[in-house]
């Protein structure tokens, strides 16, 4: 779950260790190398940023960013650490990392948003379509893991696309004011995530492909 309030503290090294690694197992999107993500300490709040280095801000290279940069939140909270995506004008989106504050406000706050969660999400039938005569236990924990994704603003700009027993599509928005493009595409690839590491922890094969723009098939 996404921290609001983060300790002032700097990490240790072998918390660093830690950081590093959770950078390292990424698995990239398509087969494409991993982008050249980095961790700086240079940050006001909690104990740095990690960040990757895009030399074109393309829709595919943003998808990417969101794809791999929710891979290594995953990967950082199991490892212990608190995390929130966070944007600054004129700047790429960016993963603030580090521990909660000590205040009891604070965990009554993460408890409410993980209690209600459920309902700031759009319905099933809002967002699903297409053979839904498929869905099965395993396909809706699937389609489950990308509908609770995080997006900015909890926009959910995404919806998702029945095409057989072992195929879903995922739709991004297709129209997007410019000044959204950054992290609406960045959204695109969050959720995408969620669902493939959902489908490869029951399919070592499943795998995503790109069917447009911003449309991607997931098979598993």
């Amino acid at each position: 779950m996404t921290q609001r309030k983060f300790q002032e503290k700097q990490l240790s090294p072998e918390q660093r260790k830690q950081v590093d690694s959770a950078i390292g197992d990424i698995i990239p999107l398509n087969s494409d190398a991993p982008l050249q993500w980095y961790f700086t300490p240079q940050f006001p709040s909690g104990s740095g940023i990690v960040l990757a280095k895009l030399k074109e801000f393309t829709t595919p290279n943003l998808i990417r960013f969101g794809f791999e940069g929710e891979q290594i939140v995953l990967n950082l909270t199991l490892k212990g650490f608190s995390t929130s995506w966070a944007r600054l004008p004129n700047y790429l989106s960016m993963i603030i990392v580090g521990f909660p504050a000590n205040s009891e406000g604070d965990i009554v706050e993460r408890a409410s948003r993980f209690l209600f969660r459920e309902a700031n999400r759009k319905p099933f039938a809002e967002i699903v379509s297409g053979k839904t005569e498929y869905i099965d236990e395993s396909m809706k924990d699937i389609l489950n893991a990308g509908r609770m994704s995080p997006s900015s603003f909890n926009r959910q700009p995404w919806r998702f696309e029945i095409l057989d027993r072992n195929s879903i599509a995922i739709h991004g928005w297709k129209k997007i004011p410019l000044i959204y493009e950054d992290v609406i595409s960045i959204d695109l690839g969050v959720v995408i995530s969620h669902m493939y590491l959902m489908a490869k922890s029951m399919n070592d094969d499943a795998k995503v492909e790109p069917i447009s723009l911003r449309s991607y098939l997931l098979t598993f």
